[in-house]
């Protein structure tokens, strides 16, 4: 049983340092540069749970592929997440403004937005500075 505990931690660790979007397919190799032997099934299973826990977002391209974005932890409201389309980037802002937004949402159009899935695309500081 610590052997799966073990797994998982590495797994959990190895997805919450992902800046950018991944697949499975990418945890997995990097399990194996570390040189971990960890199934698919075992990593899908981490996968789910973190998914689940509101942890993970997946997107599925247009091709089918499956990509997931790592959801920092955050104990308080008024934030979401900033995605870079050029380098991938996911990050976390606060902001008041994102909780006024939210009340708004709530108050005008009768509707609760989960804010730990709101995700604004665009691209980042860094990117927009290299064109």
């Amino acid at each position: 049983m610590t052997y799966n505990t073990r797994q998982k931690a590495l797994i959990t660790k190895i997805i919450s340092e992902q800046s950018q979007e991944f697949t499975v397919k990418d945890i997995y190799n990097e399990l194996i540069r570390l040189g971990e032997e960890v199934g698919l099934t075992t990593i899908y299973r981490v996968v789910d749970e973190l998914l689940e826990a509101g942890k993970l977002r997946k997107n599925i391209s247009a091709g089918g592929i499956v990509r997931y974005q790592y959801l920092e932890e955050c104990g308080h409201s008024g934030h979401c997440y900033l995605k870079c389309g050029n380098c991938g980037r996911l990050e976390h802002m606060d902001c008041r403004l994102v909780k006024q937004l939210m009340q708004h949402v709530a108050e005008e159009h009768g509707f609760e937005a989960d804010e730990r899935q709101i995700i604004i695309n665009g691209n980042c500081k860094k990117c927009c500075e290299a064109k």
